[in-house]
């Protein structure tokens, strides 16, 4: 379904309609909020969560909470300690004193380590309702990193459970060899949060609405982005998105898709529409999709979000300890293609070899 409809960018900067919170957790997750605030999303309504006084002292968002060091300390065993999930239930109220204003709340952070993805569930899930929805994003550490990969999995199973729906930057995808244009995970994840809090910010409530039902299609998602050159059309511009994707999750799985314009040019009904072909032209059936434009003088560029993976079906485009993280978690093995055409597995195999 293509939506006829573009969101205002006049309106947006004037009256926004939804007020979007964005929270920061853990080392990683400070980094990467601040190059959202350094893209532009504004730290009025940003929240910093950190065991480390020092980086959250450099934070760049208004608002910061401090988990003492014995929170941090039980985090980093990864155990299910009632005393540490005490900690952190009470750091999560906390933050929600900052969000529950909010219409909407975007949970960034970095799995695989101690603070974050032992907290980051905990928060989005305090400050989810069923009127205040809570988008996360996250990224999982790289392919040689095997410890703290399988970790960030078993994190990223707590943060679906928890969100309407989770945005996975991964750092063990193999960028190169998909396009030479590739971006850093803190680029990405800027851009993702800078993308949807545009869009939600600017949204109506039935258009607010329509994009929740778009991200809510599946427990998993993934970001594409492309800066346009002179020359590039928007299908074009699209086409190549769909080269640099944040995650391993496979085209033709795809239910929904947000495209966001950003540039100094008017973008037309038709303009979209073509875009629109291409996009189901490569995933191979219809998409439900809704479009944006924000108009800026910075060089144009579109962001492209890819909903609706079931958490099951996508787990062997992160890891090569499927079998094992299915027989913990009790998940059917997929004989699903992945868009590379040499799985991530094998790619870790080959440098155990060399190893």
């Amino acid at each position: 379904m293509l939506s006829a409809e573009e969101i205002s960018s006049d309106e947006r900067l004037a009256n926004p309609a939804l007020r979007v919170s964005v929270v920061g957790v853990g080392g990683a997750g400070n980094n990467l909020l601040s190059h959202a605030i350094g893209g532009g999303v504004s730290p009025s309504r940003c929240v910093a969560v950190n065991t480390d006084r020092g980086q959250l002292s450099r934070s760049l968002a208004r608002n910061k909470v401090f988990l003492d060091q014995a929170a941090g300390q039980t985090g980093t065993k990864l155990v299910a300690r009632r005393d540490g999930q005490r900690t952190f239930q009470s750091a999560a109220h906390r933050v929600t004193s900052y969000t529950d204003g909010s219409d909407f709340t975007i949970v960034v952070t970095g799995l695989g380590g101690g603070t974050g993805t032992e907290s980051a569930p905990i928060i989005a899930q305090r400050s989810r309702t069923p009127v205040r929805p809570v988008v996360s994003v996250v990224a999982i550490p790289f392919i040689h990193e095997r410890e703290r990969r399988f970790i960030a999995l078993r994190g990223l199973k707590r943060m679906v459970e928890a969100c309407d729906c989770t945005i996975v930057i991964d750092n063990g995808l193999d960028r190169d060899y998909l396009s030479t244009a590739t971006r850093t995970t803190d680029e990405t994840a800027s851009i993702a949060v800078r993308s949807l809090t545009e869009l939600l910010s600017g949204a109506e409530d039935v258009e607010a609405r329509d994009i929740l039902e778009i991200l809510s299609k599946g427990d998993l998602a993934t970001v594409c982005n492309f800066a346009l050159r002179t020359g590039d059309t928007l299908q074009f511009s699209v086409i190549q998105a769909l080269r640099t994707p944040s995650a391993n999750l496979p085209l033709k799985n795809a239910k929904g898709a947000l495209l966001l314009y950003r540039g100094p040019a008017t973008l037309s009904t038709a303009q979209f529409a073509q875009a629109y072909d291409a996009l189901v032209s490569l995933v191979g059936h219809d998409v439900t999709f809704i479009h944006g434009s924000v108009y800026t003088q910075s060089e144009p560029s579109v962001c492209l979000f890819l909903t609706g993976y079931a958490y099951g079906t996508a787990l062997n485009g992160f890891t090569d300890f499927i079998q094992l993280y299915d027989a913990e978690y009790g998940q059917e093995e997929s004989d699903e293609l992945t868009i590379l055409s040499v799985p991530l597995y094998q790619m870790e195999q080959g440098q155990s070899r060399r190893d």
